[in-house]
């Protein structure tokens, strides 16, 4: 059976040879004309922000990762870069998190090297100042919830006589909520650094030439080879077969 398909695919070797040609040809081409891509990586610490009731949460380093592929974060990004869109951006960007560190990794590819590093520092810079400003806004309001009990209860106090017994303990609760809302107010935010700037790559992502030259010489020969055997199987099935001789026939006829 291998032998059959052997000499077939030998018979007809001018089928496999050019059809092995024009597919490495093109793989060839494909391989000059193929764009290059460089991809810039800058990565940036995630540190825990103090919530307004003073505790420190956890974080969630996967939510982190999504907020920093969010609209919000890449239209910042946009107004600094001035020439972008959120698709745009959001298509060439991709966050990851290396294995169990607070370490977020934007990796950004487009066809300049330069272009991929500035993009890269400018969303990693967008996300870490959308995270201080969410605090800070945290803060904010958490501050203002004070004051506003704060001066619920002066209101309180006003209305009662000197003597009243309640007067010390509300005396009391606003000098709490003054002292938290000062503690609040002093609490230091640090959302994070950026610890590794991107710089532009030396060597693309592309595939090599050679790659692409090798793979075609392979694809043309297998695709030829098959060509060359289909080739034979059709040729032979429309070859006129010769009629059997006389003494043949006398011979099938006893």
């Amino acid at each position: 059976m291998l032998e059959d398909v052997y000499r077939s695919i030998a018979r007809q070797w001018r089928v496999l040879v050019v059809v092995a040609s024009l597919i490495a040809v093109a793989a060839t081409v494909l391989g000059l004309v193929w764009p290059d891509r460089y991809t810039a990586t800058a990565s940036v610490t995630v540190e825990a922000i103090p919530a307004a009731d003073g505790s420190t949460p956890d974080v969630n380093m996967e939510t982190q990762r999504l907020i920093a592929r969010s609209t919000e974060v890449l239209s910042v990004a946009v107004d600094e870069l001035g020439d972008s869109s959120v698709g745009g951006l959001r298509s060439q960007l991709e966050v990851t998190i290396p294995r169990g560190s607070q370490v977020l990794e934007f990796r950004v590819t487009t066809g300049d090297p330069e272009r991929s590093a500035e993009i890269a520092d400018a969303v990693a810079t967008a996300y870490l100042d959308q995270r201080k400003t969410a605090a800070q806004q945290r803060i904010s309001e958490a501050s203002d919830a004070l004051a506003s009990t704060a001066e619920e209860l002066r209101a309180q106090l006003a209305g009662l006589a000197p003597d009243n017994p309640l007067t010390a303990s509300l005396e009391g609760q606003v000098r709490a909520l003054d002292t938290q809302r000062a503690v609040l107010i002093a609490t230091s935010i640090n959302a994070g650094s950026l610890i590794d700037p991107a710089t532009p790559p030396e060597d693309s992502n592309t595939v090599p030439l050679y790659v692409f030259i090798g793979a075609g010489i392979f694809l043309g020969l297998f695709v030829g080879a098959f060509a060359a055997l289909i080739w034979d199987r059709v040729k032979d099935a429309r070859r006129p077969h010769a009629a059997p001789s006389d003494g043949a026939k006398r011979y099938t006829d006893r």
